[in-house]
C-alpha cells in the first residue's frame, strides 16, 4: 500500500487578484507562507518518505520550505504542472469569458494553451506512473501541485466529469487530501479524506 498526500502550493498574490497564472510563476504572499508553515506543522505528524512536486516556482518554493524541516528525497516534474492557459496568462478572470473560446467545455483552450481534456490525460499518466513506480513501496508520498490540475486529477479518480470536477470540487492552498493505493480496494485505490484544511485555521 502507498499513501499519497496531496497538497496545493501556498496562496499567491495573483490568486487573490484573480489573475490567471498557469505555468508562469506566481508570487507567494504573506498568507501563503503562513499556510506553508501550518502545513509543515501538520506534515510533521505524518511519516513522509518522499516529495513529488510540480517544477513551477510557486510549488518549488513550497517544497523547499518543507524540505528545510522534513529532509526527504524530492522529484520535480512537469507532468503535474498547472493547466497551460497560453495567451490568457496575466489577464483577470473578470475581463473575458472562457465560453467565448471555440470548442466544448472539455476541449476549448486559449491560443498556445491546453484543454481540460489534455490536463486529464496528464493526470491519468501521472497516476499510472505512481502505481507502477511506488504502488508496492509502502511509502507515504507528498505531492505538491496546483488548483486546476488537482481538481481534474481528483475528480477523475472519483468518476466525475470535467465540468463537475472544476465547479464542484475546491482544493484550498496547503490543504491535504489522502489517496491510498492498494490492490485490496475494489478500484485499486480510495480517498480517505479530501481538502482537509483544519490545520490552516491559524492563517488569516
Amino acid at each position: 500500500m502507498v499513501r499519497i498526500l496531496i497538497t496545493r502550493h501556498g496562496q499567491t498574490k495573483q490568486n487573490v487578484e484573480g489573475t490567471i497564472q498557469g505555468r508562469e510563476h506566481g508570487e507567494i504572499n504573506e498568507k501563503g507562507f503562513a499556510q506553508i508553515r501550518a502545513l509543515i506543522k501538520r506534515l510533521k505528524t505524518e511519516k513522509i518518505d518522499r516529495i513529488i512536486s510540480s517544477d513551477i516556482p510557486r510549488c518549488k518554493i513550497t517544497a523547499e520550505e518543507i524540505l528545510k524541516e522534513i529532509d526527504v528525497p524530492i522529484e520535480y516534474t512537469s507532468i503535474i504542472r498547472e493547466k497551460n492557459n497560453g495567451s490568457l496568462v496575466g489577464k483577470n478572470h473578470k475581463d473575458f469569458s472562457w465560453e467565448d473560446l471555440p470548442g466544448t467545455f472539455e476541449t476549448r483552450k486559449a491560443p498556445g494553451g491546453e484543454s481540460l481534456e489534455e490536463v486529464r490525460k496528464r493526470g491519468n499518466d501521472f497516476f499510472k506512473n505512481l502505481k507502477e513506480k511506488y504502488g508496492k513501496s509502502n511509502e507515504t508520498i507528498l505531492v505538491i501541485s496546483h488548483g486546476a490540475f488537482l481538481k481534474v486529477f481528483i475528480g477523475n479518480l472519483l468518476g466525475m466529469n470535467l465540468y463537475d470536477s472544476i465547479f464542484k470540487l475546491f482544493i484550498e492552498h496547503c490543504s491535504l487530501t489522502e489517496l491510498e493505493i492498494d490492490e485490496k480496494h475494489k478500484e485499486g485505490y480510495r480517498f480517505n479524506f479530501i481538502n482537509d484544511f483544519s490545520h490552516l485555521s491559524v492563517c488569516k
